[in-house]
């Protein structure tokens, strides 16, 4: 009996030796700066099985499904080399990326990870390919100009690009700006085929306002009405800077707490409302400032107390849920603002049920 438990151990402990192992020459390729093109870009992940077993691949899954992989569905002898292959149009891929490969085999190794990036560049023989965004001919890299987060003190500036694929030269004006956007030149006149230029600045301090914020750039040709499809949309996070605070003047500044921040209203009726409360206290040794408050869709109003809160005190801010045009289970969301270095945003939620009357 002791003799063929010892064999059934020692079958075991070699089985579980006996497996493939799949060994990448590199599990990284970074291509670098690579020109935007609509033909593929071929890469290979080269391997070696340096176990003792044949391995058998079963799938390969990219993150981004714009990579197409292929590989050999035979089994792969030990000592024997292979090939993964992946390939993509870097005119569809985004302007930088780094993306996960995921091997699955019943090597030893039986999840392996590969990573592949690079930094899309205009390709001087074919450069419409890099410009993505059509405004009636008028070609940008992106609809979108993000400044990310941006201090209450800051402006900042950036370069936007676009192209004329039109027939015709095209004069482009930006139109009803808000005092806080700056676009230079005023005007730009692009020949066909022939890029142009526009730098744009959004100053914080003359925004006068505190989180994500977006506006339209909208822009005229050669004249005419301005057309609200021809529009660039600009986004900021605007903050408050913490960043120079002493270690004293952090533990002596305010905390904003809200012990419960999920509230479930229950069934409700279409076109009723729903009253969320939500109390805000003041944990800390400072004032608490609420700077802003802001509901995540049109259907839910934000109403509160003070905006001003001592240390200890605290501070209702409720939350209006409108059911009117609504159906079935609701999640909506508010976000809170405050002077708080540690926690400056704090989202509470509410959520119900909205019955037929």
């Amino acid at each position: 009996m002791k003799l063929i438990l010892l064999i059934v151990i020692l079958l075991c402990t070699i089985n579980s030796f006996a497996q493939g192992i799949l060994n990448f020459e590199k599990t990284t390729i970074n291509l670098n700066k690579i020109k935007a093109d609509d033909q593929p870009t071929n890469v290979s992940f080269r391997f070696k099985n340096t176990g003792n077993q044949p391995i058998i691949i079963s799938r390969v899954n990219s993150i981004s499904s714009q990579i197409n992989a292929e590989w050999e569905k035979a089994p792969i002898p030990p000592g024997k080399s292979s090939e993964i292959k992946a390939s993509f149009i870097s005119a569809e891929m985004p302007e930088k990326f780094d993306f996960n490969i995921n091997v699955l085999s019943n090597a030893q190794n039986s999840r392996q990870t590969l990573s592949l990036a690079a930094t899309i560049i205009e390709n001087p023989a074919k450069i419409e390919l890099s410009y993505k965004y059509n405004m009636q001919g008028i070609k940008f890299k992106s609809g979108i100009l993000s400044f990310d987060k941006i201090y209450t003190y800051q402006t900042l500036s950036d370069t936007v690009y676009f192209f004329n694929s039109r027939k015709d030269e095209v004069k482009i004006e930006p139109k009803y700006l808000p005092e806080y956007i700056q676009v230079k030149p005023a005007s730009v006149s692009v020949a066909p085929g022939k890029k142009g230029m526009f730098i744009i600045s959004f100053d914080a301090q003359k925004k006068n306002d505190y989180g994500y914020c977006y506006e339209s750039i909208i822009f005229s040709y050669n004249g005419d009405v301005a057309d609200y499809q021809n529009r660039l949309t600009l986004t900021a996070l605007i903050t408050e800077d913490f960043s120079k605070l002493t270690q004293k003047q952090l533990a002596t500044a305010p905390i904003a707490s809200i012990e419960k921040k999920d509230f479930d209203f229950g069934d409700i009726k279409e076109g009723e409302k729903a009253n969320c409360d939500y109390v805000l206290v003041n944990k800390g040794k400072a004032e608490l400032l609420i700077r802003k408050t802001k509901a995540g869709c049109g259907c839910t109003a934000v109403t509160m107390g003070e905006n001003r809160i001592a240390p200890g005190q605290s501070t209702t801010i409720r939350a209006t849920f409108d059911s009117s045009g609504k159906r079935g289970r609701q999640y909506k969301s508010v976000t809170i603002i405050t002077n708080d270095p540690k926690n400056t945003e704090i989202i509470v939620n509410l959520s119900g049920n909205v019955v037929e009357k």
